[in-house]
């Protein structure tokens, strides 16, 4: 049975010209040569002798990007090779993130000539909004109080959404700020049960100033994950 077969695929159709797929597997029912063999998808070197389950991870995360290049008309897809960072590199045209847990890939990919930025994470919810957690994440308890107030969810739901957020704003500002930063630059705001924003409270660069903003998308996938997006068009 081929993996496409093996895997239940989906595909979400998203504005400005994106694509999102997502699937979600069993490590323990997969082979990583089959995706090389199937697909074309190989391992990078730093997972040539990884543990079955990272792999299987990575090249799931992969196959999805593969299917969002695909509805993008893309007949033979480039391979995505992962940076000195371990980000992945994108065609020039293009821009795109990954993201999996260990049941769980999903990728987001669109045109760079209409979109400036996207980031995706996906998230188990954390088990204890602990005063450390809170600390580790860069949260503080107005925000996390706002968040789980206006978003009717629990604590450890409005963190792990913060953490994700974050961690999806990291994936979306890095290609083009090329260097590393604390979670403490930016904050989630919630306007009502429907909307949120994840903002820059600092500057980063003359492209990422305070005050700039981005949409931010969560939902959840099941009932102990979380995901977030977020996706800035051009102007």
């Amino acid at each position: 049975m081929s993996i496409r077969n093996q895997v239940p695929m989906s595909v979400n159709k998203l504005p400005h010209g994106a694509f999102q797929w997502t699937l979600s597997f069993n490590s323990d029912q997969l082979q990583a040569d089959s995706f090389l063999e199937e697909e074309g998808l190989e391992l990078p070197p730093n997972l040539r002798y990884a543990i079955k389950k990272r792999q299987i991870e990575f090249l799931c995360g992969r196959l999805c990007a593969k299917s969002c290049m695909e509805s993008l008309g893309y007949s033979h897809p480039p391979l995505i090779p992962a940076g000195e960072d371990r980000a992945p590199v994108w065609p020039a045209d293009l821009v795109g993130s990954i993201s999996h847990t260990d049941r769980l890939a999903t990728a987001i990919v669109g045109p760079a000539a209409q979109i400036e930025s996207v980031g995706i994470d996906i998230e188990r919810v954390i088990k204890e909004a602990t005063p450390q957690m809170i600390k580790h994440i860069c949260c503080d308890l107005e925000e996390l109080d706002e968040i789980s107030d206006l978003q009717k969810i629990s604590r450890e739901e409005s963190l792990t959404l913060i953490f994700s957020g974050k961690e999806s704003l990291y994936k979306a500002v890095f290609p083009k700020l090329q260097r590393l930063y604390g979670f403490q630059a930016a904050r989630v705001k919630s306007f009502g049960s429907n909307r949120l924003k994840i903002m820059l409270v600092t500057d980063l660069s003359d492209t990422f100033e305070q005050g700039t903003s981005w949409d931010l998308h969560c939902r959840m996938p099941s009932a102990n994950l979380i995901e977030t997006m977020v996706l800035k068009p051009k102007t």
